[in-house]
């Protein structure tokens, strides 16, 4: 790579074909900064592009993209880095080039070459190796490459987190709170009601002095599971959920596979709260149930406009053979 368009003072971002994936115009989101797309994460984009999923239509658009920002740039220019076009909204006065990965020599000591992960993280490698005044960074949403990256001795591996909305969201309650051992040892007092199915428990606040509204409790053991319904300065209320009545929870064929998914599942389906809010590490079924339940949402939406339509067409048919009735009597 040559370093001409290179600024010293510059970080470097090499970026993942996740994380264009994840965001098409992820390349625009580092300011001032540079970025670099490695030949092999284009490579990846264009054997996802043509896939039947709704991965294809992010690929397509981040080709775009990329099309777009190096549209009028000479071949030397795209090795070299092309200038970012600087908007108001990301204000990216970076530049952007493709690295052209397969011409790197094989180095021993350097990962596999047979796996497109291992070429990207060797080209960041051996671009932390050549930029020496620079930081440069790999960029991905892959755990396990960002461990491999750091075992070949790259210095600096991030996750993409511009596109997060909660910046503090180290700071969020968790929505649950799990009390050590059995829950009801730890209850000295309580009153019970009993409205339906539904039986709602009055104990002392001090058994949870940080309460949130619509949190939920749980213990160590297979049974108690519970969800605050109001609280004040000395009593706290929740009601008897258990975990069994968690755990089969049923929405149009969407089961928990865990409490956890059961709590967000609960929350959910609740008609009386606004807004919920899931977080979680990759692989615990955050975007698996909200992408089914707005899928659903979004189906039962159509079907119900589509059935409204036919009753309007079915009303006015009607309206018009009455009048016709009557036009002719």
């Amino acid at each position: 790579m040559k370093k001409d368009n290179m600024n010293e003072e510059k970080t470097l971002y090499i970026l993942d074909t996740n994380i264009l994936l994840h965001e098409p115009f992820a390349f625009l989101s580092f300011k001032e900064h540079d970025v670099i797309v490695p030949m092999t994460v284009l490579e990846e984009l264009d054997s996802i592009k043509d896939r039947k999923r709704d991965v294809s239509r992010d690929a397509r658009v981040a080709i775009r993209a990329l099309e777009d920002a190096l549209a009028n740039a000479t071949p030397e220019q795209v090795l070299a880095g092309v200038s970012l076009p600087n908007s108001s909204e990301n204000n990216a006065s970076g530049c952007l080039s493709i690295f052209n990965d397969f011409a790197l020599e094989h180095v021993v000591g350097n990962l596999s070459y047979n796996q497109n992960d291992n070429r990207i993280i060797n080209t960041a490698v051996h671009i932390q190796n050549t930029h020496t005044n620079n930081k440069v960074v790999l960029v991905t949403k892959d755990i396990n490459m960002r461990l491999k990256a750091r075992g070949a001795g790259l210095k600096h591996v991030e996750d993409y987190r511009t596109d997060q909305l909660i910046s503090d969201i180290q700071f969020l309650t968790k929505g649950y709170h799990k009390f050590d051992g059995d829950f009801w040892d730890k209850v000295k007092d309580c009153e019970s009601e009993t409205e339906g199915r539904n039986t709602t428990h009055y104990v002392k606040r001090d058994i949870l002095p940080s309460v949130y509204m619509n949190e939920y409790l749980i213990d160590d053991g297979e049974h108690f599971a519970g969800k605050i319904t109001g609280y004040d300065d000395e009593r706290l209320s929740f009601v008897d959920l258990s975990r069994e009545r968690l755990l089969s929870k049923n929405a149009w064929g969407i089961t928990p596979k865990n409490i956890y998914q059961g709590m967000a599942m609960d929350a959910l389906l609740d008609p009386t709260i606004d807004l919920v809010i899931l977080t979680g590490p990759a692989g615990s079924g955050k975007t698996g149930i909200t992408a089914s339940f707005f899928s659903i949402f979004v189906q039962t939406y159509l079907q119900t406009l589509f059935l409204l339509k036919k009753l309007s067409i079915y009303n006015r048919l009607r309206s018009n053979l009455s009048n016709m009735s009557l036009s002719l009597t």
